[in-house]
């Protein structure tokens, strides 16, 4: 089975390192305001680029990978399955951020496939790869993947948790685990 994984909200714990940047550097409230489009790297203000130009490496090289993800992938792996790391990180956001995310997987044993970087359109690049099931935690992308008839798990996240959704949802890698084994038998 090939597995499509994103990083942010589904490997990492980002949102959490964000809140903690944005409530360290918001000296005056602005960007709590939008932390929706914080989380979702949507630059709508100058103050939410500024904001990212800063600190986006620095969250991406210091966030904590999520409880179980790193034994479960290299599980996925070890069973014959192939893993694509699917995500919206890469040069276009964050420069240098690629080099970064290669160098955080091999110092944290995450294994994988292949990476896809620059990911905005996530159902073409799983529909192009032949991709059976991709676990995100973007609703509209969840979304999007299932119109194409490929399976798709949300990853529960602070920016998703109040959204109702339309595909199956898990909160954490052991929930994922069953879930994949579920729709693998």
């Amino acid at each position: 089975m090939r597995i499509g994984i994103d990083i942010d909200d589904v490997i990492t714990n980002t949102s959490e390192l964000v809140r903690i940047y944005v409530e360290k550097n918001d000296n005056n409230g602005d960007l709590k305001n939008y932390m929706e489009d914080i989380m979702k790297a949507n630059m709508v203000t100058p103050k939410i680029e500024k904001f990212f130009e800063e600190n986006a490496y620095n969250i991406f090289r210091d966030v904590n990978i999520k409880e179980n993800a790193v034994e479960i992938i290299k599980k996925l792996l070890n069973s014959g399955n192939e893993v694509y790391i699917i995500t919206s990180r890469g040069e276009i956001c964050c420069k240098g951020s690629e080099k970064l995310t290669y160098d955080y997987f091999k110092k944290n044993n995450i294994n994988y496939t292949k990476i896809f970087f620059d990911s905005f359109e996530k159902a073409k690049i799983c529909e192009e790869n032949k991709i059976d099931i991709m676990i995100d935690d973007s609703v509209k992308h969840c979304r999007e993947i299932a119109d194409k008839n490929i399976k798709s798990i949300l990853f529960t996240s602070e920016v998703n948790k109040d959204i109702l959704a339309t595909v199956p949802r898990v909160s954490s890698w052991l929930e994922l685990e069953e879930k994949i084994n579920e729709i693998n038998n």
